[in-house]
């Protein structure tokens, strides 16, 4: 039996996903510039329906292929996939989630992470943003809190931390257009080559 509160996330889910729909359906593309398309996932997990916000990401990820993701909604696409299953998908979800915002994971594992001396490219990835979706991160369980943390800490999303804070600490303090190239380039050739290997 659904609270009324799940009720009104249900509903929000349905309605914004009727709408990404109906726009691809009539224009045979979305532009969908007011972020729905991050929505229906966050609705659908917080109705308690994760089975729901699972089936969507499936049709995210062909319609969006290219899309960065949200912190909020890949850290709710990540909650989607472990709570039906999906732990490697979840994981690697929760990675996306980390380097969407490195301040939200240790968050949530009352870890908080200080501002780092690096490049903040906008207030999505900022310490602030934590503050802005407060509320959207009291929903991971005890038990998944402590799955977050057992992934933040193991040596996979350690290397790939280190190796952030680095490259966005090195463009914070480059200032030429061929050195910031530089190393935005070596930091997405080192993504792939990771999530190749170990995603």
């Amino acid at each position: 039996m659904l609270t009324d509160e799940q009720k009104k996330y249900r509903d929000r889910a349905n309605r914004a996903r009727r709408e990404l729909f109906k726009e691809k359906e009539k224009f045979g593309a979305i532009s969908d510039g007011s972020g729905k398309r991050y929505r229906v996932c966050v609705y659908f997990v917080l109705s308690g329906a994760p089975e729901k916000a699972a089936d969507f990401i499936e049709w995210f990820e062909q319609e969006f292929a290219d899309d960065i993701g949200e912190p909020a909604f890949l850290l709710y696409a990540a909650l989607a996939c472990y709570r039906v299953g999906s732990v490697g998908k979840a994981r690697s979800y929760l990675l996306d989630a980390m380097l969407s915002n490195i301040y939200m994971l240790p968050y949530l594992f009352s870890r908080p992470m200080p501002r780092q001396d690096m490049w903040h490219s906008s207030n999505w990835v900022g310490p602030d943003y934590i503050y802005e979706i407060k509320e959207l991160l009291e929903e991971p369980t005890n038990q998944e809190r402590k799955w977050i943390a057992t992934q933040f800490d193991g040596e996979l999303f350690t290397m790939v931390r280190e190796k952030y804070v680095e490259t966005f600490r090195a463009l914070q303090h480059a200032s030429d257009f061929d050195t910031r190239s530089r190393i935005l380039t070596e930091w997405h050739d080192y993504v792939a080559s990771v999530g190749a290997k170990e995603i």
